[in-house]
């Protein structure tokens, strides 16, 4: 089996992600790709060592590992 293909687009959503995390934590502002609205970045969620990037409509939702 060849999974090159399925491991480029692993990869190219991991650097989209990437980037978009050290965008908002720099202060910038971004908006989702699909519904547009403003991405908000939350460190301080009820779980202890997790973090969320997320759009209001619910299309963006990037849970973060905040390991030590």
């Amino acid at each position: 089996m060849d999974f090159s293909n399925l491991n480029k687009k692993t990869s190219d959503s991991f650097h989209k992600q990437r980037n978009i995390l050290k965008q908002l934590a720099q202060g910038k502002t971004l908006k989702c790709e699909k519904c547009n609205t403003v991405l908000t970045l939350d460190l301080a969620t009820s779980e202890v060592g997790k973090g969320v990037v997320k759009c209001k409509q619910g299309c963006t939702d990037i849970i973060l590992d905040l390991g030590a």
